[in-house]
This record gives C-alpha cells, structure tokens and sequence, in this order.
C-alpha cells in the first residue's frame, strides 16, 4: 500500500493548490486516472520484462521521458529511439505489436 502512495506522489497528486473542494477533488481524479493508466500499461504492456517491476519514478523517467525521433510520413508514422537505448529492444517491441 505504502508504495502505490509513493507512486502516486511520484505523479505530483498530492498537490492540491484551489482552495475549493471540488476542484481539488477534480484534480485528485485526474491523476487517479493518470496512475491507473499508467500502471496498466507498464504491467499489461511490459509483462514478463524488467520494466514491469519498476517503480512509477523509475518507469517515467526510463520509458516515458526517453528521447525519440518523430517522423510522419504520408501514410506512416515512424518513431526511432537513440541505438544505444537500454530497453530499446522492449520499447519497439511494443510498438511493432501495436501497431500490428
């Protein structure tokens, strides 16, 4: 339990800055749904690799915040990580089977 907190403030959700109720509860929501979001990629996605175990810190800042070239193309979308990326292999993996 304490580690989806942990994780959960990873996400910043514990920064409520209105003084209004609703809004902050609005607010809580959305990185609610952030995290669980999150977490499912990371473990449905990721299942049976190294990145599944990872903490929500260590996947957003390995996986999510990796550094991509973006090409569109007429009818294509090409998407190139750095050569010497260390969970390349896992990453185009995922992406070659959705886009499949």
């Amino acid at each position: 339990m304490e580690l989806w907190i942990k994780d959960l403030k990873c996400l910043h959700g514990d920064r409520m800055s209105c003084g209004k109720f609703k809004a902050n509860q609005f607010r809580l929501f959305l990185y609610a749904a952030a995290y669980v979001m999150l977490y499912q990629l990371k473990h449905k996605a990721f299942e049976g690799t190294e990145i599944a175990s990872f903490t929500m810190d260590s996947f957003l800042k390995k996986i999510m915040l990796s550094a991509v070239l973006i090409i569109e193309q007429k009818c294509a979308i090409k998407v190139s990580f750095a050569p010497h990326h260390r969970y390349r292999a896992e990453i185009t993996k995922l992406l070659s089977t959705i886009a499949a």
